[in-house]
């Protein structure tokens, strides 16, 4: 992708504001720490002024940078255009079609797209092998599951590890943010948990015992099964949050063993509802701009 430019689609709703990072000899040092390397090709989403880009080019990789405003296109232009090794790619990322071959992302998003691209990058036939992205610490909380297990992370991880890798200070930004900015790494498996049929039983599992928080033990096993995970593998508060990722896994592989097709089926589709419920969410949120 690298040695083009290209344009999408051009409106830049407010929400695309962006906090640019400011701090070049902290991006070099965060990408000394990294996986990315010079024979990597790595996507910026939301270039701005392009200080990662520069970056990236620094270290010798292949980069495609994105961005949606104009003006900062204009501004991307002067700096790279007889740049071989970047690509400009002017739009918006969510109508960009992502790389075929091996990519690392490094990236520094709208916060306010956040959900969407994690929505983009993970759900992808082909995902990149490493992702770090700076976004609002809570939001990276909740996707890696860090104080307690939440249903973004559960749905994630069987095919991702993802942790917390860095904090800043909000003197790093421009305009200073009111909230505390980290640096969210997403690596993916090299071996996935299930098989591609599994993984989507799993989704619909994992949706449906959150949609019925209170009841889902009952309703999916039967007392002599729950009284088998209580003994065998220790597990007995069933409250969602405080069900660790690896019991979760041994619940779910119980599921596949033991559990009839008939109370099965109860689950099918499960995950397609959460993510129609998702959408809706959005439109509302979005309407009341």
């Amino acid at each position: 992708m690298a040695g083009d430019n290209r344009e999408i689609n051009h409106s830049l709703p407010i929400h695309y504001s962006q906090n640019y990072l400011i701090n070049e000899g902290l991006i070099d040092r965060l990408l000394q720490q990294s996986s990315i390397h010079s024979s990597d090709e790595v996507v910026d989403i939301g270039a701005g002024k392009g200080i990662i880009t520069k970056a990236l080019l620094n270290r010798g990789c292949r980069v495609t940078a994105v961005e949606l405003d104009e003006k900062n296109i204009l501004y991307l232009k002067k700096q790279f255009e007889n740049e071989k090794r970047c690509a400009l790619l002017s739009g918006d990322f969510m109508e960009l079609p992502l790389p075929e071959g091996n990519y690392k992302i490094f990236s520094n998003i709208p916060f306010f797209i956040t959900s969407d691209v994690l929505n983009k990058i993970t759900q992808a036939k082909n995902p990149p092998i490493d992702t770090y992205l700076i976004l609002q610490k809570q939001a990276a909380m909740k996707y890696c599951g860090a104080m307690e297990t939440t249903l973004k992370s559960l749905l994630l991880k069987p095919r991702f590890n993802m942790m917390i890798v860095h904090q800043f200070s909000r003197n790093n930004f421009s305009p200073r943010p009111n909230v505390d900015i980290v640096l969210l790494r997403i690596q993916k498996r090299n071996v996935d948990e299930f098989t591609i049929r599994e993984f989507e039983l799993y989704r619909d599992f994992i949706c449906y015992c959150y949609k019925n928080n209170k009841v889902f033990p009952k309703r999916i096993f039967t007392y002599r099964q729950l009284k088998e995970l209580r003994k065998r593998h220790g597990i007995s508060n069933y409250q969602t949050s405080a069900i660790t990722y690896e019991e979760w896994i041994i619940l779910f592989k119980c599921f596949l063993q033991y559990v009839s097709d008939e109370k099965k089926s109860q689950v099918t589709g499960s995950y397609r509802q959460y993510l129609l419920q998702e959408s809706k969410l959005k439109k509302q949120f979005r309407s009341r701009e």
